[in-house]
């Protein structure tokens, strides 16, 4: 069980790196994960869609050192010795009222300048409901380490902002995963709502 925590722990810790640098509902249709097979988190804020064979870790079970904005963690069913492939919702406060778009471009300048060999794949508007309303959001999926001894990381993102309440949803992968798995990762960070 110890090893676990560490591998929670060292996951949690390098996808929310970059997070806390970066700034201080209704449902949305995803045809790509089926509904047969998948489970709803919800919250008071949030909602999202997540393959029924993986793991929540809520609030009272994360391990020591999980940053305090985290809402939620989600993990792949397939464990891996070297990196355990994960979602985690994470919530900030920001000064002032800014839009999704904006956010984005602020958390991936912050992210660009913190990760070693920083790789942007791709970068996306998307479609997710905000306060009940189709919204448009960014996904970018990149990649990149913290330490030179690292492995590099593959993250998918996508950044939504109600008002001054800021949400990004972040999975976390080796660039190996499983062609199935990353895809389920990307379809659960496109599944968010914010309520």
């Amino acid at each position: 069980m110890e090893i676990k925590a560490k591998k929670i722990i060292a996951v949690i810790l390098i996808s929310f790196l970059f997070l806390l640098s970066a700034c201080s509902g209704g449902n949305n249709q995803n045809n790509d994960l089926p509904k047969d097979k998948t489970k709803t988190y919800e919250t008071n804020y949030i909602s999202l869609s997540y393959p029924q064979d993986w793991e929540v870790i809520e609030n009272k079970d994360f391990p020591a050192g999980t940053p305090p904005s985290t809402i939620v963690i989600l993990t792949a069913n397939v464990k891996n010795e070297l990196f355990i492939t994960n979602i985690n919702i994470a919530h900030n406060i920001l000064p002032q009222a800014i839009d999704s778009t904006d956010y984005a471009k602020q958390v991936i300048a912050n992210q660009k300048a913190t990760l070693q060999n920083y790789n942007e794949l791709s970068r996306e508007e998307v479609s997710i409901q905000i306060g009940g309303k189709p919204a448009k959001a960014i996904m970018a999926i990149f990649e990149g380490k913290r330490l030179a001894t690292d492995p590099v990381i593959r993250f998918i993102q996508l950044y939504a902002v109600k008002d001054t309440q800021a949400y990004i949803a972040t999975a976390s992968m080796l660039p190996t995963e499983e062609e199935y798995i990353q895809n389920a990762a990307k379809n659960v960070v496109k599944s968010l709502n914010i309520k």
